[in-house]
């Protein structure tokens, strides 16, 4: 072997081995929360402030940019979602508009995104939903988030890993 090649073979070990710590260190600062009643996980950044009960778990950021809330609800339909959905935020947010759904797999459960925005008392607002499951239990999980508009691209990748660490629960 030669020195140069033994040179890049250690900065390569080096380079893999602050990836690990790194990773481990981006797992670490995450919350497992579990909503019981639909048998489902997620990972909340550390430092949010977050209330989890039997069917629901609702809590903030830490900078209270962002607001979430979940909810147990008896049907993955998108339709029923947006609905009860809509209930919840009435007297919050005016003019709500929905893009059209998108699905996928996370973790093995099914997942539907719906993205939203509206106008509240402080300004626009954008609201980003998922629907996951069902579940084992036959229930489904509606997972939302608002934050305000002005505000939204800087915790995309936030909301982002938040939605995509849905699992089910152990």
């Amino acid at each position: 072997m030669s020195a140069a090649s033994g040179s890049y073979d250690r900065t390569m070990t080096r380079i893999a081995a602050a990836l690990v710590v790194l990773a481990s260190a981006a797992t670490a600062r995450a919350d497992v929360k579990t909503v019981k009643a639909a048998q489902v996980a997620i990972d909340v950044p550390a430092g949010w402030k977050v209330e989890v009960k039997d069917d629901t778990l609702r809590g903030e950021s830490k900078d209270k940019d962002l607001a979430l809330l979940a909810w147990t609800i008896d049907s993955a339909d998108v339709a029923a979602a947006q609905k009860k959905l809509e209930g919840e935020l009435y007297s919050a947010v005016a003019s709500l508009k929905w893009t059209k759904p998108t699905t996928a797999k996370v973790h093995g459960l099914a997942v539907t995104y719906v993205d939203g925005s509206g106008h509240a008392v402080g300004g626009d607002v954008d609201i980003k939903a998922a629907i996951v499951g069902p579940t084992g239990t036959k229930k489904s999980l509606l997972v939302v988030m608002a934050v305000a508009h002005a505000k939204a691209d800087a915790h995309k990748t936030e909301v982002r890993a938040l939605f995509d660490s849905a699992k089910p629960a152990k």
